[in-house]
């Protein structure tokens, strides 16, 4: 059975699509968390909070979907998260509902006695669409605190166990935002590089991979110092058998790119056999041929990394299945 690599070599630059999509919705969480708490001390209260509800709606919640969906591309367990989104716009809707019940029925019994009914029922209502609200920002929560433990981030654990908590789950918020550019900066450049994107790589390294004019492949030292690239990343994970025949599945942003060889992270296999070796705009199914492999263990994951024309590399995640 695989287990999974500590380290941010495991990851990908579809990771960091999938972070820098979840850093955007914690975001606008902030602002509309912020809103619904000024909404109830302001004059014209009731407007900031139907604002705060309407971003919700329209802005925070599909763009927090979109950010889990990415997630689950990379193979991230996010299920809780999608429930969560699933009820949370029920407990706010019901909450909303009983809310506003209440409010008319406590003003109509000033006039009638019987309205005390439709006040009770809409109290009852707010509660209960509490709880269901509540019950979709811990499965929200939880499955932050996850991609906190699965990123090695103790800010985002933090982060993801302070969402949970009414009246302080924007702080929770601004914490999961701030801890990702740190992730992101490990997972591209590595843990302990000590580039800052605007000097990476180092004067003086090449930026490119060893060229062989002829297909070849066999086994010798390779760089492994690229900058992640921002144009490709890869859908799913790929596999690999034991003849050395990778498949991986890429998406590429634009045109004229191209793959000049491929190694095996943390071993010295090497080979420049890609096909096809030019990306075209959109999906592509590329097949990467390594000699004859030794010693990967069936069911276990590897990493597989792609140099680029253009100086950059795409780690891709294969899976070893000696007889695809």
């Amino acid at each position: 059975m695989s287990n999974p690599i500590p380290s941010s070599s495991y990851y990908g630059s579809n990771d960091v699509i999938a972070l820098q999509q979840l850093k955007d919705a914690s975001l606008w969480f902030i602002i509309i968390t912020l809103l619904g708490y000024i909404g109830l001390f302001v004059n014209v209260g009731a407007i900031v909070s139907i604002v705060s509800l309407i971003l919700l709606f329209i802005v925070g919640i599909p763009k927090l979907r979109t950010a889990f969906q990415s997630f689950a591309i990379t193979g991230k367990d996010v299920n809780s998260g999608f429930t969560g989104l699933k009820i949370l716009p029920f407990g706010i809707l019901i909450s909303f509902i009983g809310g506003l019940l209440a409010i008319v029925g406590a003003v109509a019994s000033i006039f009638s006695a019987s309205s005390l009914a439709l006040a009770a029922i809409g109290g009852v209502l707010a509660i209960l669409g509490a709880i269901v609200t509540f019950i979709g920002y811990l499965l929200i929560g939880i499955t932050i605190f996850n991609l906190g433990g699965a990123y090695s981030s103790d800010m985002m654990k933090i982060g993801g166990i302070l969402i949970i908590i009414p009246g302080i789950s924007f702080v929770g918020w601004i914490l999961t935002y701030i801890s990702i550019d740190d992730i992101v900066r490990r997972l591209t450049y590595g843990p302990s590089s000590g580039y800052p994107p605007s000097t990476y790589p180092p004067t003086g390294t090449s930026q490119y991979p060893p060229y062989n004019p002829q297909p070849a492949y066999g086994s010798q030292p390779v760089p492994n110092i690229f900058p992640a690239s921002t144009d490709v990343y890869q859908i799913g994970i790929g596999q690999i058998n034991q003849n050395g025949e990778a498949k991986v599945t890429l998406m590429a942003n634009r045109y004229g790119l191209s793959i000049t060889s491929a190694s095996i992270e943390n071993s010295t296999i090497y080979t420049t056999q890609v096909y096809p070796s030019t990306l075209n705009q959109g999906q592509n199914e590329v097949t990467i041929r390594f000699p004859q492999l030794i010693n990967l263990v069936p069911g276990n994951i590897y990493n597989v990394l792609l140099y680029l024309s253009n100086g950059q590399m795409v780690r891709t995640v294969v899976k070893f299945n000696p007889g695809f």
